[in-house]
């Protein structure tokens, strides 16, 4: 009988910490890798019949970690918590799954030289700093699924050229963009009721945007510094802030 329950305990372990590389959870949403202890610089969460299971990237799973460098993460991934890979200096591929419908606040902060093209077509949330300063960012749509976008989300993104928001979003919130200093195109959501503060402050290249006519609100210094913008054109008449396009070439009621 001991035998046994010695046994089944190495099973136990097994499954909760693999090799001392990591440990698991479950939750009511699923499975969740809540560390990852292993040295590696290449994960392949299919690749392992346990990993594959995997649900939720859980809070400050790989934060900080120094050696990896691309991650391939599971094929039903729903959930990356936050800071799930902040500061992860190395880290150059991540893999997301389109099953994915919610990135975390700070999830991905300041990962200097990640290289991510595209959003999952099911995201639906984006927190607050998730992708702030990983300046090669270079995403150019914004999927029709996501509902919102946390303050500061893509601050410093400089990978980004173009900026297309397929979504009905009405808020784009403070710096959420600001310091994109590469962005040169803008398709707003066409739902569209407010720009917040400082949302697109610091976009240098930026020289024509077109506001829909939902617009409502254009919030202190939203445009403030982007030294090329010229050509505003609105199609309504909303509540512009005086400071909204401080420093451009375009001079709001002049």
């Amino acid at each position: 009988m001991l035998r046994l329950i010695f046994i089944f305990l190495l099973i136990l372990a097994h499954s909760v910490s693999y090799g001392k590389k990591y440990t698991l959870s479950e939750t009511p949403n699923g499975l969740c890798l809540k560390q990852w202890l292993g040295k590696d610089s290449v994960i392949d969460f299919n690749s392992h019949k346990e990993l594959k299971k995997v649900k939720i990237i859980g809070e400050m799973a790989f934060e900080k970690n120094n050696h990896i460098k691309k991650v391939i993460l599971p094929a039903q991934l729903k959930i990356i918590e936050k800071r799930a890979f902040n500061t992860c200096e190395k880290l150059e591929q991540v893999k997301i799954p389109p099953s994915v419908t919610y990135i975390g606040n700070s999830a991905f902060n300041m990962d200097r030289n990640l290289l991510l093209a595209s959003l999952p077509d099911s995201l639906t949330e984006i927190g607050e700093w998730a992708f702030w300063d990983c300046n090669k960012v270079s995403i150019s749509t914004i999927p029709q699924s996501v509902i919102k976008i946390g303050r500061q989300a893509f601050t410093c993104c400089e990978g980004i050229t173009t900026l297309i928001f397929k979504n009905n979003m009405e808020v784009i919130n403070d710096r959420c963009f600001s310091g994109c200093k590469n962005i040169e195109r803008i398709v707003f959501p066409k739902n569209l009721k407010v720009i917040e503060h400082f949302a697109f402050a610091r976009c240098i290249k930026l020289k024509c945007v077109d506001f829909p006519k939902s617009l409502e609100k254009i919030s202190h210094q939203a445009f403030a510094n982007c030294w090329d913008l010229e050509i505003v054109n609105f199609s309504s008449a909303p509540n512009v802030d005086s400071t909204a396009f401080d420093n451009c070439k375009y001079h709001f009621g002049k």
